[in-house]
């Protein structure tokens, strides 16, 4: 019991003497600038451990490098669309069909390699007749950084709406 006790008056004393460090050192301005700084927190013992010079894992970015190349996008939607539905008739396989192109076309993306933008995929088929389809979305939305593309699709018997957003992930 002696030993416990022992134990946590030595664990309380390392933590004074840490939070004491921590307040001397967090007023002192020897961190460069861009010198990234890495916090842990350990709660037992309810102090914050600073490392300086650890770069931080993701750095904060307000806009892309390189816009997200939505005509490239196009044409390839449209080669995977066409390969794909050229010759398919409307049947309830095609819910099926709508998945494995929305995968596909999200995968075409990815493959672009435009790093810290979201993909969305949304694909629709629905049969050729004589009526009205209407579908919309909304979002939040940055007009400098995201992003979005459409193509459509027709053959005799059915249609196939497909959209790709890019979302930029700051």
């Amino acid at each position: 019991m002696a030993q416990i006790l022992k134990r946590a008056i030595n664990a309380e004393k390392d933590s004074k003497q840490q939070r004491n460090k921590t307040k001397k050192t967090a007023g002192s301005s020897q961190r460069p600038q861009n010198q990234a700084v890495k916090i842990e927190y350990i709660p037992w013992t309810s102090t914050l451990t600073i490392h300086p010079g650890e770069s931080a894992r993701h750095q904060y970015q307000t806009a892309p490098h390189k816009r997200f190349p939505s005509d490239v996008l196009r044409s390839v939607m449209n080669n995977i669309v066409e390969a794909r539905l050229t010759s398919v008739e409307y049947t309830s396989n095609c819910s099926v069909i709508a998945r494995e192109l929305s995968d596909s076309i999200k995968e075409a993306a990815k493959n672009l390699s435009y790093e810290r933008y979201k993909l969305i995929s949304y694909v629709a088929i629905g049969q050729l007749r004589d009526s009205d389809v209407i579908c919309s979305s909304r979002g939040v939305w940055c007009q400098t950084a995201d992003t979005f593309t459409e193509y459509i699709f027709k053959n005799d018997q059915l249609f196939a709406l497909c959209i790709l957003f890019a979302v930029y992930q700051e």
